[in-house]
């Protein structure tokens, strides 16, 4: 009995120092949230403990997209970026996403870019973004203001937030070097920091084509442009296919796009990448963080990045956390979650994925 009489207070003494020193209120919010964000807008304990957010779509002068609103009192406002999706801000996971974190106060200003629907970024996207963060400045002026990104939508999100004050940026599996960026997804070649050795994983396919792709229309050679779209529909469904006799016709342009795609020689990079056309290399350079003086961000910068990431490797979040010298970071290097994917909570993750939630609930008021 004294034994258990023990063990009691000394529970009854954990529980008194979390209620004084901790948040559990947020503690147990931040883990319904990793189950909602898990299960991608199926039915959830999170749904139905919290009213659902109005949603409305939102005008200003030089921007459109959608709002949603908590229903209770907001906390905060954060312009959520789509990433590379046909249906952009009409992705019914990023929609998702939203309601999730409307529900836990945050007023989630969701804007259009309209390249991002064609599976691509553009350096416009930045000018986008601040956009829409001025225009939640305006309508929550009061609210800490932050700004939240996936994926490649994670560089106009950052210099977007250069140019404003902002409490917080979140970014998941987002990139600091663009050519480190293209470097792995072309030829699997990555330098973790700390760390001198290049370490080498399979380039994943479907990052390779979906950059061809993405860079196709910028060519001023219409023709050109139609190959290359054509090369990658092809490569996306019959990799193995044979594409000679189309690359056969492309013009310098077209070639030099597609030399740098098909390239796995990993120091061959720099110099493939400079003999982009002008039009490529501009909208790249556009959106290369490693051009920015990123001491400048004085919040809270919240990193999720995926161990195993096959289109971006976490090394680039390691190095975008470095950059940020002069704000509060938090980094989150998460096992299992591959790009992004939010449905792959385990027992090796669920720690961080819930610590990194945390953290952004932090940022209310």
């Amino acid at each position: 009995m004294r034994v258990l009489r023990r063990l009691a207070l000394v529970l009854l003494a954990v529980l008194a120092l979390v209620l004084a020193f901790g948040r559990p209120v947020a503690w147990i919010e931040a883990a319904l949230i990793v189950w909602d964000v898990a299960a991608g807008g199926k039915p959830t304990l999170w749904q139905q403990l919290t009213d659902r957010p109005s949603e409305h779509a939102a005008r200003w002068s030089d921007g459109d997209g959608d709002l949603y609103t908590p229903a209770t009192t907001a906390r905060a406002a954060m312009v959520l970026v789509p990433g590379a999706a046909v249906l952009g801000r009409d992705e019914p996971r990023l929609q998702a996403l939203a309601r999730t974190f409307a529900r836990a106060g945050f007023v989630v200003l969701v804007p259009e870019l309209p390249d991002v629907r064609r599976l691509a970024l553009s350096r416009a996207d930045a000018d986008r973004v601040a956009a829409a963060l001025r225009q939640l400045r305006q309508s929550q002026p009061s609210l800490p203001l932050g700004v939240a990104a996936v994926s490649y939508a994670v560089a106009p999100a950052v210099i977007a937030a250069l140019r404003d004050d902002v409490a917080f940026v979140v970014g998941v599996g987002g990139y600091h070097d663009a050519e480190a960026a293209i470097r792995f997804v072309t030829t699997g070649a990555f330098r973790p920091l700390g760390d001198p050795r290049e370490l080498r994983v399979t380039p994943n396919s479907y990052g390779r084509w979906a950059f061809l792709r993405a860079n196709a229309d910028r060519l001023d050679d219409a023709g050109d442009a139609f190959i290359l779209q054509t090369i990658a529909h092809t490569r996306f469904h019959q990799p193995d296919a044979d594409v000679l006799p189309l690359a056969a016709k492309l013009g310098p342009d077209g070639r030099a796009v597609l030399a740098l795609v098909e390239n796995r020689d990993p120091d061959a990079v720099t110099r493939l990448v400079a003999a982009l056309p002008e039009t490529v290399r501009r909208e790249i350079d556009g959106l290369n963080l490693v051009l920015h003086d990123l001491s400048r961000l004085r919040g809270h910068l919240i990193l999720v990045h995926g161990r195993n990431d096959p289109l971006v490797p976490y090394s680039e979040s390691q190095a975008l956390a470095a950059a940020a010298s002069n704000a509060r970071v938090s980094l989150f290097l998460v096992d299992d979650i591959g790009h992004v994917e939010f449905n792959a909570v385990t027992v090796a993750n669920v720690w961080k994925m819930w610590s990194a939630v945390v953290a952004l609930l932090g940022e209310r008021q």
